[in-house]
């Protein structure tokens, strides 16, 4: 469950007899709220109350989640998700795993009756992502593939490619023989300069069309009673995202 006492003040639970969880505005024994329905009110120590709430997936992505790389941002993971057309059946290539925040999101969208296959080259990265993925019941949904997705995929008829490398140029023709004729393909990159680079290539290739690159700027506000704001911080830049689809070879 999530305790949440506000903004600041927010813990990812697994509710355990006999435990206690602590924070600056008190504390609370944890039988206190065995059976407790989501959404109910309780108090800690201090009186100060608390709800308790469902966890989304960005909460246990951003609360529970072990981190090995940097990840990719919630603004940029949905739409990722909605340009790639990812949908219950849908077979996907990840390239790239890290911490495993985009395998999560595209596994909660292919559903029971679709499969991502998750090409990394660091095997204690897999290790890690796998153990997030169990943290959120979506493991079997995703295969491992300790290979480089720019030289080597055993998969074939795959409806979307999502890559995070930088050098996403070096796996289009390994993609090529893997993708279904109009399937989708995302690369995720940090610098304009990998953008030209791959935006060049593609244009060369042959390989595909309907090249798009795009980035997404978030603010969010500050809202309490008869006070909204922009908040002083926001997301900027975190990356550009390029589409395209491939072409019937």
């Amino acid at each position: 469950m999530l305790l949440y006492v506000d903004e600041r003040r927010s813990k990812l639970v697994k509710v355990v007899k006999g435990r206690k969880v602590s924070t600056d505005k008190g504390s609370i024994t944890l039988d206190d709220i065995v059976g407790v329905e989501y959404g109910s009110v309780v108090k800690l120590s201090t009186g100060v109350k608390a709800c308790v709430l469902r966890p989304t997936l960005i909460d246990y992505m951003f609360k529970g989640f072990k981190r090995v790389t940097q990840v990719i941002y919630p603004k940029d993971l949905g739409f990722i998700a909605l340009l790639a057309d990812i949908r219950p059946g849908s077979k996907v290539i990840e390239g790239g795993v890290g911490t495993g925040f985009l395998t999560a999101v595209i596994a909660r969208y292919v559903g029971d009756e679709g499969h991502v296959y998750a090409y990394e080259i660091d095997k204690k990265r897999i290790d890690v992502a796998l153990e997030n993925l169990r943290l959120v019941g979506l493991e079997n949904r995703v295969t491992f593939r300790n290979k480089d997705v720019r030289t080597e995929v055993e998969d074939y008829d795959i409806d979307s490619a999502i890559l995070d490398i930088p050098d996403p140029w070096n796996a289009l023709n390994t993609l090529a023989k893997a993708l279904k004729p109009s399937a989708t393909v995302i690369s995720f990159l940090p610098s304009i300069n990998q953008v030209e680079k791959l935006v060049n290539y593609v244009l060369d290739s042959g390989l595909f069309i309907d090249l798009r690159t795009y980035e997404i700027l978030l603010r969010e506000y500050e809202v309490s009673k008869d006070a909204i704001r922009p908040k002083t911080m926001m997301v900027g830049h975190t990356g550009y995202i390029v589409f395209m689809r491939m072409l019937k070879q």
